[in-house]
């Protein structure tokens, strides 16, 4: 009988056919893309909207937590708005993904680079185990360039749209000598954050006083949260006080449309306002009369009242410091039961009879990290029932990946209060239970 001869080619060939297969398997790795949402060249001043992309296969377990960044010679603030959620397919890998948008406004013209920016985040890496990730946002370059000026001088700002408007108290010909005039000038600027749009500039006539108010600044969002336009109201107040004809100059502001590459002005006209002289009316002519003799002053009675007003204010002065220290005492407490634990479980209750998937995610995350029992999946593990694992996991599936089943189960808030009522009984006995702390400012994954 005689042995086969080993043949290193077959052995060969099979690992590459396993590592062909696997392959899929091994590069299913989170990652970050960033893309300029603004298109066509870019000015000092624009509005510069990158949207930031974090894709991770399968489903989060924790949202991305996007951090602040640094650019130099730019403001940079991110969106208010609501995140997008995204559902991809790559080389036959399905990934969840959730967008933010970065808003950058140049302060100078050159060339600039997105910096790196750590992103972190829980994910699904073998369902429906936990991991932590973490991503890094790769560079992005733009140029911006200078926007050009008209007639030699530059542009307020760099918007799509700028309007200005203006009310008045009352009719402006119709005042008097010692009568106020309050003027009400408001801007709205699409595609501009209201804290980039300038001082509207206010003047008064010779003769005439103005007093100035701080301004409002508002944001104006669409239904996703997005803001579309910035808006600033500035009052001003002019005391005139002798009669005459006066003028108010008008309010003018001057941008730069980038899509049409023209400067353009929006102005609040002047008001011509009339001050009558004030009516005064002249006293009657009368005899004088006899000066009466005042009676003789009586000492007792301001002592009498003076030690009443005293006693009074004394006793008004206890009864308010102690009502103080009652009303802070009170307020401490309410405060302390907001924040507990059972308050933010009643969050969980609520959202799960009649809030969204959104919201019952985001008041699950809130009571777990004040319980300390993250991640909640393996909480959920050790002392829920197997039915209440299977429907959480359903929802995270529903609400961050790419399936379509409705998520939504009546059994699943009494499985978690069950769960949570066997956790109490254990007390610190509790395999995992720690005692919950504040958030940090700028919270980090464990």
């Amino acid at each position: 009988m005689t042995t086969p001869a080993f043949r290193p080619y077959r052995l060969l060939a099979a690992l590459f056919c396993w590592l062909a297969a696997a392959g899929p398997a091994f590069s299913a790795d989170p990652f970050a893309r960033a893309a300029l949402q603004s298109t066509g060249t870019l000015y000092v001043g624009q509005q510069i909207l990158v949207d930031v992309d974090v894709l991770v296969p399968n489903y989060f377990l924790q949202p991305p937590q996007f951090p602040a960044i640094d650019l130099p010679g730019a403001i940079v603030t991110l969106d208010d708005g609501r995140a997008l959620n995204l559902n991809e397919t790559i080389d036959g890998t399905s990934y969840s993904g959730i967008r933010r948008t970065y808003m950058i406004t140049p302060q100078s013209a050159g060339e600039f680079t997105l910096p790196p920016a750590v992103i972190t985040f829980g994910y699904a890496a073998v369902p429906p185990q936990a991991a932590r990730g973490q991503v890094t946002v790769p560079p992005l370059r733009f140029t911006i360039e200078a926007a050009p000026g008209s007639a030699g001088e530059s542009p307020g700002v760099v918007a799509a749209k700028v309007g200005i408007s203006q009310e008045l108290d009352q009719e402006p010909a119709a005042l008097k000598a010692g009568d106020t005039l309050v003027r009400t000038v408001s801007v709205r600027a699409e595609g501009l954050r209201a804290m980039m749009i300038p001082e509207p500039e206010f003047s008064a006539p010779r003769g005439v006083r103005l007093y100035r108010q701080d301004p409002v600044l508002s944001e104006e969002t669409d239904r996703n949260g997005q803001a579309v336009a910035g808006l600033r109201k500035d009052v001003a107040s002019y005391l005139f006080q002798d009669p005459g004809t006066y003028i108010l100059p008008a309010v003018t502001l001057s941008w730069f449309d980038p899509a049409s590459g023209t400067t353009q002005s929006a102005t609040a006209p002047a008001v011509r306002v009339t001050v009558a002289a004030a009516t005064t009316r002249s006293p009657a002519i009368a005899p004088p009369a006899h000066e009466p003799q005042p009676p003789p002053f009586d000492w007792l009675h301001p002592a009498v009242t003076g030690g009443g007003v005293l006693i009074s204010a004394l006793v008004l002065w206890a009864a308010a410091n102690r009502l103080t220290r009652l009303q802070a005492r009170w307020e401490e407490r309410r405060s302390k039961e907001r924040q507990s634990e059972p308050a933010f479980f009643r969050h969980v209750e609520q959202a799960c009879r009649n809030g969204p998937d959104e919201a019952i995610a985001r008041a699950l995350d809130a009571w777990s990290r004040k319980a300390g029992v993250m991640p909640l999946e393996s909480w959920l593990g050790r002392f829920a029932d197997a039915g209440t694992q299977r429907i959480y996991q359903i929802r995270q599936r529903a609400l961050y990946g790419p399936e379509e089943a409705s998520s939504r189960s009546d059994a699943f808030l009494p499985g978690l209060k069950r769960a949570r009522q066997l956790w109490l009984r254990q007390g610190a006995k509790a395999p995992g239970r720690r005692e919950p702390a504040l958030l940090p400012l700028n919270p980090t994954m464990r």
